[in-house]
């Protein structure tokens, strides 16, 4: 979606202020991983201290920065996963190691964001996103697995 403000220019400070404080919220997010607008507005003034060129954050450029840019990276290592023979993970990213692992890592980047700067490292925010945009898959030891949970039958 092309926005209809002036562009925002994001330093790695004020995007990892603004993930922690999502994900210190996370509580407060919807069925698509999305907040309120007063959220975004909290946010706004919440990374406000880390703000060093360009015009200071308004509630628009945070969620567009959320829902355009963050979750965008989320879903598209989600959707990398899920392909046949590609392989991700939170510490050596895609592992693309010889020619084979190559070919099929520059086939999926095709479609999938984490082109080269996942290529041999993961994403040090997968994990703060995985936990505030739900029904992405269960993590941790307690996730639900089919093989090793019991149905409780009546009698």
């Amino acid at each position: 979606p092309k926005s209809s403000g002036p562009k925002a220019l994001w330093n790695p400070a004020e995007v990892d202020a603004l993930i922690k404080y999502l994900h210190h919220h996370c509580f407060e997010a919807g069925d698509n991983g999305n907040f309120k607008s007063n959220l975004y507005t909290s946010a706004a003034m919440h990374i406000s201290e880390f703000l060093t060129e360009g015009l200071p954050k308004t509630r628009d450029m945070v969620k567009n920065k959320w829902v355009s840019h963050i979750q965008r990276i989320y879903h598209d290592i989600e959707g990398y996963c899920l392909k046949s023979g590609c392989h991700w993970d939170n510490t050596c990213g895609a592992g693309v190691q010889g020619m084979f692992d190559e070919q099929v890592f520059d086939d999926c980047v095709k479609v999938f964001y984490p082109s080269n700067i996942f290529i041999n490292s993961g994403w040090q925010y997968y994990n703060l996103v995985a936990d505030i945009i739900p029904n992405s898959g269960a993590h941790g030891t307690n996730a639900f697995t089919p093989s090793t949970s019991q149905i409780a039958t009546g009698s």
